[in-house]
């Protein structure tokens, strides 16, 4: 080993070196003495910060009393009542949990729903029109609510409804009797005597016809369930159809609702009566005048004939016949 290594040893084994006296010197001559002007300065500045940042805390949090003094309001209130309160209010607290928690429970909610009758709507759209939904608390459901709104639907005749138990509600529903058929575009339905609609035609061949009306105004066909002709429209369409012959001496073929809403009989001799517009209350309420001008006419022509092709009756007053 060279000489120049004998003496050498790594620096962690060498001993610490001690400051001279320059360098404590130096470090004691930056410690400066505070007076007390001073210190009350500094301490009147943290006293602003601290009281800065609890402002800056209510305006976030708003004025609540995030720690309190002394007890609760409702605590002392609870501590002046007398034991017997205590147990009432206890009782009470519990009673009401415990009719929440019942009303809650799965087997007190409508879980199924049983039709029996005829329906012509979906189901639904029954419980939608009773008044009801799935789920509801079977210990809340008024049955005697949900018939009577059953039964102000215009399509309905006979309804009930009856909770049994545990959580099916069954709803028994009947339709009106049909009164006359419906055709729109290439759709036909048949309608009861409230104008609503029953359902598509039946392929079985019914033992009495029903009249037909056919309505050549544009729209959507309605719904199952819902008005497409006036009531007091339908129910008057319905009683005059049986009476054509005794009435005119000729059977009504069909009745026809024009674009223009006017009402017009195609008779089976091939002539057609225009009744003029039909759609309001008022201009219904005036068919009457113009049926009693076409069976007056009835009496003195015969409408047998084939030679007539049309009758005016928008004006009763002046009935006129087009040959």
């Amino acid at each position: 080993m060279p000489e120049d290594f004998r003496s050498w040893s790594p620096a962690s084994a060498r001993p610490p070196r001690r400051p001279t006296r320059e360098r404590v010197a130096a470090r004691d001559w930056h410690r400066v003495e505070l007076g007390d002007e001073v210190v009350a300065e500094v301490a009147r500045q943290a006293a602003a910060r601290r009281e800065a940042r609890l402002m800056d805390r209510r305006r976030l949090l708003g004025r609540v009393r995030i720690s309190s003094h002394g007890k609760p309001r409702w605590l002392e209130v609870w501590g002046g009542l007398a034991l017997p309160r205590q147990l009432a209010v206890a009782g009470a607290m519990l009673a009401m949990m415990g009719a929440l928690a019942a009303f809650n429970l799965p087997w007190l909610k409508v879980q199924r729903v049983e039709v029996e009758g005829g329906s012509v709507v979906s189901q639904a759209q029954l419980l939608q029109e009773a008044g009801t939904h799935l789920g509801a608390s079977t210990l809340l459901l008024d049955s005697k609510r949900l018939t009577a709104n059953l039964l102000s639907q215009p399509w309905v005749a006979t309804a009930s409804v009856r909770v049994r138990w545990p959580g099916t509600l069954v709803i028994s529903v009947s339709p009106l009797a049909p009164a006359l058929v419906y055709q729109q575009g290439l759709k036909s339905v048949v309608l009861a005597a409230s104008g609503a609609v029953l359902g598509a035609v039946p392929r079985a061949p019914s033992s009495t016809p029903l009249p037909i009306l056919v309505d050549q105004r544009l729209g959507r066909p309605p719904a199952a369930g819902a008005v497409a002709v006036p009531a007091n429209l339908t129910a008057a369409l319905a009683a005059l159809y049986p009476a054509c012959q005794a009435a005119y001496s000729v059977a009504c073929s069909e009745f026809i609702i024009t674009p223009v809403g006017a009402l017009e009989i195609r008779s089976s001799a091939g002539w057609v009566a225009d009744l003029g517009p039909a759609l309001t209350p008022g201009q219904i309420g005036a068919l009457g005048a113009k049926l009693e001008a076409l069976r007056t006419l009835a009496s003195k022509v015969n409408l047998k004939s084939t030679k007539i092709k049309e009758i005016y009756l928008e004006n009763p007053s002046q009935v006129a016949v087009s040959p």
